[in-house]
């Protein structure tokens, strides 16, 4: 007997996605795929992840300059600017709280709570989600930094940011369940992570995008309403994690997306 995982969404917001049948992610490929995807999307924390007294200080110190760039820049040619590196600073901010979170059993450490409290007095704290159990990326000066110059060197960058907040924040442990997000945010993902992995300067930003957009099209292949949308869904994760794996065929994310394409029955 095949159990189902069902998908909830709240009243109102459209079709339900089509259950992912546990038959597809059997053990041991399931389980390992967990692994695999905790080991990338989380960032295991090191040694060098610890917050300590200076590099808590940097941290809010950064937040608080670019805050100040941002006041002296609103309405200028450089206000595009001013806000990317404030999204920039945050976006690192939240990064570390993260890593700490991790390191310490869900809690943060004295010198984690300081960089909170601090970004939280001045109303640029991350926000914390109890359903992902990780704080949230502060979009709000990423997303106006592309608003305002979306042709500009940086938007790329900024553009990124957000799609990888969108991705890693979408679910908890299982990838095929999201959290979050909508099916049309989904795809919304998917339109966006293509055109960036074709396009970021950086190798590694690059490569991180293309792992973004193979696995959000084999989600979407597991999540379509339609079973007409999750048949094309899955044929166009097929080609993208087949193109992954040449590519980057000494990635840990390869073996990922090798994965998954058995879960699709590709090989």
């Amino acid at each position: 007997m095949t159990d189902a995982l069902v998908q909830t969404e709240p009243a109102g917001a459209g079709p339900q996605p089509r259950p992912m049948r546990r038959s597809r992610w059997a053990w041991p490929w399931f389980v390992v795929l967990v692994v695999l995807f905790g080991a990338i999307g989380v960032h295991p924390p090191s040694a060098h992840d610890i917050i300590d007294t200076d590099k808590a200080n940097d941290l809010v110190a950064a937040a608080e300059a670019a805050a100040a760039r941002v006041k002296i820049a609103t309405g200028s040619s450089a206000e595009g600017e001013a806000r990317f590196a404030l999204g920039m600073a945050l976006a690192e901010a939240t990064v570390v709280l993260n890593r700490d979170l991790a390191a310490h059993n869900g809690r943060l450490t004295v010198n984690a709570e300081l960089v909170l409290k601090s970004l939280t007095q001045r109303d640029m704290a991350p926000a914390f989600d109890d359903a992902i159990g990780r704080y949230r990326l502060p979009r709000v000066s990423l997303t106006d930094a592309v608003r305002l110059a979306p042709d500009a060197p940086y938007a790329l960058q900024a553009r990124f940011e957000l799609v990888k907040a969108g991705f890693y924040e979408s679910f908890v442990m299982d990838p095929f369940e999201l959290v979050g997000i909508k099916f049309n945010d989904l795809e919304d993902q998917i339109a966006e992570a293509g055109a960036l992995a074709s396009t970021l300067p950086s190798g590694d930003d690059a490569e991180e995008a293309a792992f973004i957009h193979a696995v959000d099209l084999a989600r979407a292949a597991h999540l379509a309403p339609e079973a007409a949308a999750a048949q094309a869904y899955a044929d166009k994760a097929r080609a993208a994690l087949r193109a992954f794996a040449k590519s980057y065929p000494e990635s840990m994310r390869a073996a990922t997306t090798g994965l998954i394409l058995k879960g699709l029955g590709g090989s």
